[in-house]
């Protein structure tokens, strides 16, 4: 039997050096998905390729006739997995819940591999006037529970 392990090590392989990186690597009972990205967004034809590197590696093995493989990016309305994701998404708003349950939705400012910066405009009402109040939140991955893109 292949060890997820094993497959995540090959791709990481494959991938170093190229401004691809794994998202993820789903393995269930007769499907293997695997998820990549890229800064500027990864194209079908890299996504082909990445699929035949793991066929032709995974070939000899006996794993092709008991599994499905499926190559692609995570989709736009798929949680974050990765920090370099968010790096991606710069300038971009996201809906972001916490550990604690509270959520924020605002406009991604920076990111780096410990933490990233979220601005939130926050609208209230005070002597029936609207006032929007701007706050920026850093947040450590751990603190996350869910960061999807807002659309």
């Amino acid at each position: 039997m292949i060890d997820k392990n094993y497959i995540i090590q090959i791709i990481e392989n494959k991938l170093a050096g190229t401004e691809q990186f794994l998202v993820e690597v789903k393995l269930s009972p007769g499907k293997l998905a695997v998820f990549v990205d890229k800064p500027s967004g990864i194209t079908i034809q890299e996504c082909s390729d990445l699929s035949r590197f793991i066929i032709n590696d995974l070939e000899p093995t006996g794993f092709l006739s008991t599994h499905e493989i499926e190559v692609s990016s995570p989709g736009m309305d798929q949680p974050f997995k990765n920090y370099k994701q968010y790096l991606r998404r710069i300038g971009r708003d996201l809906k972001v819940t916490t550990a604690d349950g509270k959520q924020h939705i605002g406009k991604l400012l920076s990111a780096n591999e410990h933490e990233f910066e979220l601005l939130e405009i926050i609208q209230t009402k005070q002597d029936k006037k609207k006032i929007k109040q701007e706050i920026s939140h850093k947040l450590s991955y751990n603190q996350i529970k869910e960061t999807k893109l807002e659309f």
